[in-house]
């Protein structure tokens, strides 16, 4: 194998591979990039048995990639991405010897070893795989806003990922810790039914691939995901099992609603977290009597908080419920609107958080309260 190729190009395409190699991987070979060369292309692949990313770069007329020969092998991921981001010279000239690969950029010249690339597990294959075309953004929105209520907890795997269920032209991404749920529907183009579970952890790096991307396709079989964005192509895998069915946990009637600005009550949760956190018990709450609403914490060794915010459209009866602040926080960060409408049931029931005047479940971020004594 011998090649040249535009030093920044290639650490591009390193920084993108990059984010699927891990340093706890069961095969050690998983530590490294398979790097490939024919013809007028380089191919670099990147995994860690749950994810596997491939990108390519093809030679264009600058001459950003010269192929002399071609081949393969597998380089250390970390040792081999440091040494081609610290290099002065603009062009790259790597080469291989057996196991042992050369990397010369103006006045460096390091010779590295390597590992064969036949012992490098082969990417995922799809069976029937079922496509959706959606809009980087369409995906982007629908990881932002259920991301973060999936639970770190491995002991409910499931509940580690987020619930796509594809029907109707339209798909729904729901996620739940069980203590707060958070979904999203968004509309697509005709496509078959499917219902996965995508790890989040796999979301997390598949979004940030997702910047220079307008339009891509999500191709689903019953136990790999593979999105197609061009030149670079994600695989990971899903998670086995029955998502807990989740429509009949989101209230349909309440007794208490009132609407409010999310800027003001997101500041007024960083305070009050901030006083939750430091007394140890991380419990806010809600008094809402005749159309006032106050939010606090508990009287504690180190002190308490109390503010008075402004709501309007206020219905229904006076509560107090008690809850989770940084729960609600995240909640209002994803769902990322101006104005939100609070609708409760009692203070033992979960409570609804939408944005300003939906009328359906297409955003809604659930929170269950806090049993307090």
């Amino acid at each position: 194998m011998k090649f040249s190729v535009k030093r920044s190009e290639l650490a591009s395409k390193l920084n993108i591979v990059n984010r699927a190699i891990s340093g706890k991987v069961i095969i050690p070979i998983l530590t490294g990039i398979k790097i490939s060369v024919f013809e007028n292309q380089l191919t670099l692949i990147g995994s860690n048995s749950e994810i596997s990313i491939k990108t390519i770069l093809t030679a264009d007329k600058t001459k950003n990639l010269v192929v002399e020969e071609a081949g393969e092998i597998v380089a250390n991921a970390n040792f081999f991405s440091n040494i081609i981001k610290r290099l002065s010279s603009d062009q790259v000239e790597i080469s291989t010897e057996g196991s042992q690969i050369k990397i010369v950029g103006g006045k460096s010249d390091f010779t590295v070893s390597g590992q064969s690339a036949d012992n490098y597990p082969q990417l995922p294959r799809l069976d029937d795989a079922n496509t959706i075309a959606i809009s980087a953004v369409q995906l982007t929105d629908i990881i932002n806003e259920t991301i973060r209520a999936v639970s770190i907890q491995d002991s409910r795997p499931l509940l580690t990922g987020i619930h796509f269920i594809i029907s109707d032209n339209r798909i729904k991404a729901v996620s739940t810790d069980s203590h707060r749920l958070s979904q999203r529907i968004t509309k697509t183009e005709i496509a078959n039914p499917a219902d996965v579970v995508v790890p989040s952890k796999a979301l997390i790096e598949l979004r940030g691939l997702l910047e220079n991307v307008t339009n891509l396709n999500l191709q689903f079989d019953r136990s790999q995901l593979l999105v197609d964005l061009g030149q670079t192509t994600f695989y990971s895998r899903l998670l086995e099992g029955q998502y807990p069915e989740t429509d009949r946990l989101i209230p349909v009637d309440s007794t208490t609603h009132f609407t409010i600005d999310a800027s003001q009550l997101s500041q007024s949760l960083d305070r009050a977290s901030l006083v939750a956190h430091q007394s140890g018990n991380i419990v806010a709450e809600f008094s809402i009597t005749g159309s006032k609403l106050v939010l606090g914490t508990a009287q504690s060794e180190v002190g308490k908080v109390l503010e008075e915010l402004t709501i309007s459209d206020f219905t229904g009866e006076d509560l107090k419920i008690s809850f989770n602040p940084d729960f609600v926080r995240d909640a209002i960060s994803s769902i990322n609107e101006g104005k939100l409408d609070f609708s409760f049931t009692t203070s033992l029931r979960p409570f609804v958080i939408k944005p300003n005047g939906s009328t359906d479940n297409s955003k809604v971020q659930l929170i269950t309260p806090v049993r307090t004594f």
